[in-house]
């Protein structure tokens, strides 16, 4: 997987938890819908992330979102916590 649609998804997480509070779910629908990357692609990141430990998901598969993990992983890379 590319570094950048990783780090997209990893910044649009962090976001949605810094705007919701912890942790910041999303809908994979809407993660597709903002990142301008194929939706393949983006579904493809978000179940590498899930199996890296970086993301959650909720039982039916349909949203995401950071585990502690994976909000310290974006504040290490600065991605959307500044």
């Amino acid at each position: 997987m590319p570094t950048s649609a990783r780090e997209s998804v990893l910044s649009l997480l962090a976001k949605e938890w810094i705007h919701s509070g912890p942790p910041g779910i999303m809908d994979i629908s809407d993660i597709v819908a903002v990142l301008s990357q194929a939706p393949s692609e983006t579904l493809a990141v978000v179940r590498e992330m899930f199996t890296d430990g970086l993301v959650d998901m909720n039982a039916l598969k349909t949203a995401a979102f950071l585990t502690p993990e994976g909000f310290a992983a974006a504040e290490n890379t600065g991605r959307g916590t500044e």
